[in-house]
């Protein structure tokens, strides 16, 4: 009897340990491919979403998606600044978006970016003021080009940065994305900010980071990120794929409005013009036809032929959404054009079908003028069909 329940006791801790071997096996087997949706991602061939929080005080406080497509190695950066103004549910008002920052529940914040821009964003990396400079040191310094020397007090304390192509260190970087200077354009002053994420990532790519464990592992210490080891191992291998010279640079475009004692900016046409931006963009790096730059390079002249006062410069906002340079807006020769027309000035016809596209027109024509103005490529005359967005028939 003895012998038997020996026997007995032996078999069930034997099936006892091949269960607990079948249930670990397939616990971490959930979790490798749970934790990893980043490279699932890449070999379905899916665009993938990744959203860059930069957070120091509430200057030095963005966001950047960066939207990538593994099949084109092409990619765009969407600027999203801190103080878009939505509705946040959890404060029954409207408020700065980066109000729902928490580095320990982010979930919040990228729900709401999701839905100024949406898509889906799987995935964030989290850099604070500290680990932004910590980065920057460890990988070398950045390399970025600025075009005039600033030196220029801000709250107390200079900053100097020198002009042309320079390689920045961790201090200097954060002076070069933080600083504002009271003369300097929108356009300008985001671009530092979308330079400084592209720059980085090109020196990501360049670095040692996938072929020296203990590189990677400090790279991984300083930030915060669901995107696990192997998944973080992935995008720095993308990285290297990604055609950094040619990133798309959007951004958000709206009006500003003091709600609350805080200055709010409210995108153009209540946020459908960013979505449409976004989708946009996301169709150009995941097309397999070479991207032109050039064809965002058209210099656009808006004339107003209604009597409707501000009607140019909304259509202005529209273009200028989608990345294009409007040199001028004013009046028509009259103000009597029933019918919008876009007219191309330097027979540039398809860059001014596309254009006519984004606004619905039917009427597009080429009028080429040796002396005109020629600096000008395409003009846009704004008719009492167009009603702000498009022109309805």
């Amino acid at each position: 009897m003895l012998r038997r329940k020996r026997k007995w006791d032996k078999s069930i801790l034997l099936l006892i340990l091949i269960v607990v071997i079948i249930l670990s096996a397939g616990v971490f087997g959930y979790f490798q491919l749970r934790t990893d949706l980043f490279t699932e991602t890449l070999k379905r061939g899916d665009p993938v979403a990744v959203l860059f929080c930069l957070s120091g005080d509430q200057e030095y406080r963005f966001f950047e998606i960066l939207l990538y497509d593994p099949d084109t190695n092409r990619a765009a950066i969407v600027y999203i600044p801190g103080n878009v103004g939505m509705i946040i549910e959890s404060l029954k008002k409207v408020d700065r978006i980066d109000v729902l920052y928490n580095r320990e529940d982010i979930d919040p914040l990228i729900a709401k970016i999701e839905e100024l821009v949406a898509i889906d964003i799987p995935f964030y990396i989290d850099l604070q003021d500290r680990e932004v400079r910590n980065q920057v040191d460890f990988l070398g310094g950045l390399e970025l080009f600025i075009p005039n020397p600033v030196d220029i007090t801000v709250e107390g304390r200079r900053v100097l940065l020198p002009s042309g192509s320079v390689v920045l260190d961790g201090d200097k970087i954060r002076d070069f994305i933080s600083y504002r200077e009271e003369m300097e354009n929108d356009v300008d002053r985001v671009g530092r900010k979308q330079r400084f994420l592209q720059s980085l990532l090109k020196k990501i790519a360049e670095s040692d980071l996938l072929t020296k464990k203990n590189l990677f592992a400090t790279f991984r210490r300083n930030m915060s990120t669901n995107l696990s080891p192997r998944a973080l191992i992935s995008f720095i291998a993308e990285m290297r794929k990604l055609d950094n010279e040619k990133i798309i640079f959007q951004r958000v475009l709206g009006s500003t409005r003091v709600v609350d004692g805080k200055e709010l900016l409210f995108p153009h046409f209540d946020g459908q013009l960013l979505k449409e931006i976004v989708k946009q963009t996301e169709d150009i790096i995941s097309s397999q036809e070479p991207f032109m730059e050039e064809e965002l390079t058209v210099a656009i002249e808006v004339l107003n032929g209604t009597s409707v006062g501000g009607l140019a410069r909304r259509a202005a906002n529209v273009f200028q959404s989608f990345g294009y340079d409007v040199v001028s807006v004013a009046n028509a020769d009259n103000s009597d054009y029933q019918k919008t027309v876009v007219l191309d000035r330097k027979g540039r016809m398809a860059a001014a079908e596309r254009i006519a596209e984004l606004i619905q027109c039917q009427r597009v024509y080429s009028r080429l003028e040796e002396d005109g103005d020629l600096s000008i490529d395409v003009t846009i005359i704004l008719g009492t069909d167009f009603d702000g967005r498009y022109c309805k028939e």
